[in-house]
C-alpha cells in the first residue's frame, strides 16, 4: 500500500513539475537552460522531501513494531521473554548444539501465602534478575508461568549448562532478603543432542531434571540423565558446593 501511495506522488509530483514549467517558468523566460534548471530544481525538492517523509514513516513504523514486539513477547512483571516467544524460538531451533536450565523458586507458594502476593512478585523480581545478569550474552531467558524460568543457552554443552545454573544458583543464595526467608532455586539442566534433538525434547527432559533436584530437598542444580533417585544421591556432592 506504501509503495502504491509513493508510485502515485511521485507521478502527480512529475506531473506538477511540468506544469510549472510550461505555465509560470516558460513565459518569464525562453531560455533553455533556465527552464531545464528550474526544472531539475524543482523536481529534485520533490524528492528529497518525498524520500525524506518515507526514510521518516519507515523509521516510525520499526519502531512501532519493536513497541509491538515488547507488548507481545515481554513478561510485564519481569522484564524475560515469555513463553510466546519461547514458542517461536522452538520453531526456529533444531539440530543444535544447545542446553536449557529449566528454574523453580523454591517456596514460593509460601511466600505468598505468608507475606501477601507483592512480596512474592518482588522475590521473582530479584530471582529474574540475577538469571539476567548472570547469563550470557546472547543467551535467552524466559518467565515460563508462574515462578518458573527457563533459560536457552545456545553452543553450550551440558557441562557448561551446569556450571552457569550452579553460578545462578549460588548468587540467588547471596540476596539479602533480610528480615524474610532466604531465596533459594532448584535447577534442572539438559542439553542437545544428547538429551533430545528440539527445544521441546529438551525442555521435558531438564524439567525432569528439575522435579528430581525438588524431590531430593531443593536448593540444588541437576542434570538429566537416566539415573535413579538413589542413584543420583552418590552423584549430589559435585554440585553442593558454590564457586
Amino acid at each position: 500500500m506504501l509503495k502504491i501511495g509513493l508510485f502515485v506522488i511521485m507521478i502527480s509530483s512529475g506531473v506538477l513539475s511540468a506544469l510549472f514549467l510550461h505555465l509560470i517558468s516558460m513565459p518569464l523566460s525562453n531560455n533553455t537552460l533556465i527552464h531545464c534548471l528550474v526544472l531539475g530544481f524543482g523536481f529534485g525538492m520533490v524528492n528529497y522531501l518525498l524520500a525524506n517523509w518515507y526514510i521518516s514513516r519507515n523509521a516510525q513504523i520499526k519502531r512501532d513494531y519493536e513497541m509491538l514486539k515488547l507488548k507481545v513477547y515481554v513478561d510485564d512483571l519481569t522484564g524475560l521473554l515469555n513463553r510466546k516467544a519461547l514458542d517461536l524460538d522452538s520453531s526456529e531451533l533444531s539440530d543444535e548444539n544447545f542446553s536449557i536450565l529449566f528454574i523453580d523458586v523454591d517456596n514460593f507458594r509460601a511466600f505468598n501465602n505468608q507475606y501477601g502476593h507483592k512480596f512474592g512478585d518482588n522475590v521473582l523480581h530479584e530471582v529474574c534478575n540475577v538469571v539476567r545478569y548472570t547469563i550470557r550474552c546472547g543467551d535467552k531467558a524466559y518467565r515460563y508461568g508462574g515462578e518458573e524460568i527457563v533459560v536457552l543457552l545456545k553452543d553450550c554443552e551440558k557441562k557448561n549448562a551446569l556450571q552457569i545454573a550452579e553460578k545462578i544458583r549460588c548468587q540467588v543464595n547471596n540476596l539479602d532478603n533480610d528480615p524474610y526467608p532466604p531465596i533459594t532455586v532448584s535447577l534442572g539442566v539438559a542439553s542437545c543432542p544428547e538429551d533430545g534433538g528440539t527445544i521441546q525434547e529438551v525442555l521435558e527432559k531438564s524439567d525432569h531434571a528439575l522435579l528430581l533436584a525438588k524431590n531430593l530437598g531443593k536448593n540444588r542444580t541437576l542434570g538429566y540423565d537416566s539415573l535413579t533417585i538413589e542413584e543420583i544421591h552418590e552423584h549430589l556432592s559435585k554440585y553442593d558446593s558454590c564457586f
